[in-house]
């Protein structure tokens, strides 16, 4: 790479890193996800991510032996700028990697864009040591789920989880033993439309850095700095506020540690004609066998 190249990408990688002091949204992320995964010193990890590299750049400082897998060529042009080799392009729900590779493998923003989830959180399995832990990253779907709007203009899968629809993608092959639920709507709306302002005057993902940055880029970076400074102190002090709405309402996203186990698939027990035991008995009365 020519020196100016290296120049170039070094300002990239510096106007990013700055715009990530600014945004309370990726911050917490970035802070629950480390949190759970703890100490890799001396480990093999992998993350599976859907392009930020800047936490992308962060989970490497804690040390370990780093791979990162990209959805698509447009995350993988992103990552460039951060990660140095070992990048890979996901090719559908498959990790290109032997059985039992990594002591963690951590997926940040990445479950929802997959077709069939449950063949993806088999291969996490797959790659995973036999001690080896599962951090995972997830929009909460629930009643403030118009929150989540645009999602299949960004080429996701779906909008996000209940909290029973992300155990029971998990539960064949992993225990749960810690989930964390953070950033309510008192965060999420107005970081949400700060968001969408942002990705708007970039013109694409801001976080996202293409491929032929150019200076055009670092004047659009200019600008989002000195939004990003102006709404600040509203966004910290909502997650001040946001910090005690935690303990009445669930927050919008989940980030949880999972243990690997043996592989078993827990089917829902059903009766002969068909009917789950749930459904069967929400149809009878309580005090006889039949369901009038």
């Amino acid at each position: 790479m020519k020196a100016m190249d290296k120049n170039l990408s070094g300002e990239v990688v510096r106007w990013q890193e700055k715009l990530f002091k600014r945004s309370i949204r990726r911050q917490t992320r970035l802070r629950k996800i480390k949190q759970l995964l703890g100490n890799t010193s001396n480990q093999q990890c992998l993350e599976i991510g859907a392009g930020d590299g800047v936490i992308s750049s962060q989970l490497r400082a804690g040390g370990g032996s780093w791979t990162t897998l990209v959805p698509d060529a447009e995350a993988n042009a992103s990552m460039n700028y951060f990660v140095k080799g070992n990048i890979q392009v996901l090719q559908n729900e498959t990790i290109d990697a032997p059985e039992q590779s990594f002591d963690a493998v951590v997926v940040v923003d990445a479950l929802e864009r997959m077709r069939d989830d449950r063949a993806f959180i088999k291969e996490c399995h797959r790659v995973l040591k036999t001690d080896g832990r599962l951090i995972i990253s997830v929009a909460r779907r629930g009643v403030f789920g118009f929150l989540k709007t645009g999602w299949k203009r960004k080429g996701l899968a779906r909008s996000g989880y209940t909290s029973g629809e992300f155990f029971d993608v998990l539960k064949d092959g992993f225990d749960v033993p810690e989930t964390i639920s953070y950033s309510t709507c008192c965060v999420e709306a107005p970081g949400l439309l700060c968001e969408a302002a942002a990705n708007k005057l970039a013109g694409g993902a801001y976080n996202m850095p293409p491929a032929d940055a150019d200076t055009q880029h670092f004047y659009h970076y200019t600008k989002l700095y000195a939004l990003g400074t102006l709404v600040y102190p509203i966004m910290w002090l909502l997650s001040k506020l946001d910090g005690v709405l935690l303990f009445i309402v669930p927050g919008h996203n989940l980030v949880a540690k999972t243990k690997r186990r043996v592989w078993r698939e827990r089917r829902t027990p059903q009766l002969i004609d068909g009917r789950s035991i749930a459904e069967a008995a929400l149809n009878t009365k309580i005090g006889t066998a039949a369901p009038f």
